[in-house]
């Protein structure tokens, strides 16, 4: 991702938008502060795809309706989804020792010790 500052992305603003439709992602910046992103339609449809099937997963795993409407509303952090979704698994600790053994298993995780 290239970080361009507002000024910049004004003088080359076609540009950057015909770049973003390519792919690219870029971070625009005041006083060295992230203030918007320019990405693709394509990338827009990807990470608002990501987000209805995480809702989706929440919703069938138990989540509240009201705790996602304050993620939708931005009053709640969208971490938030997955708090309490365990509060009634009785083995908490067995649970999370079968992460780890699973974890352990997958070749591609890095430095993950029970």
């Amino acid at each position: 991702m290239e970080n361009i500052n507002v000024g910049e992305a004004k003088s080359r603003f076609s540009e950057l938008i015909s770049r973003a439709a390519g792919g690219e992602r870029f971070l625009i910046q005041r006083r060295d502060r992230p203030v918007a992103a320019l990405i693709g339609v394509s990338e827009l449809e990807r990470l608002e795809k990501s987000s209805r099937a995480a809702r989706k997963l929440a919703l069938a795993l138990g989540q509240s309706e009201e705790l996602l409407a304050e993620i939708d509303k931005g009053t709640a952090h969208p971490a938030m989804a997955a708090f309490g979704l365990w509060q009634d698994e009785d083995d908490l600790e067995g649970l999370t020792a079968e992460i780890y053994a699973n974890r352990s298993r997958q070749g591609s995780r890095v430095g993950v010790e029970p």
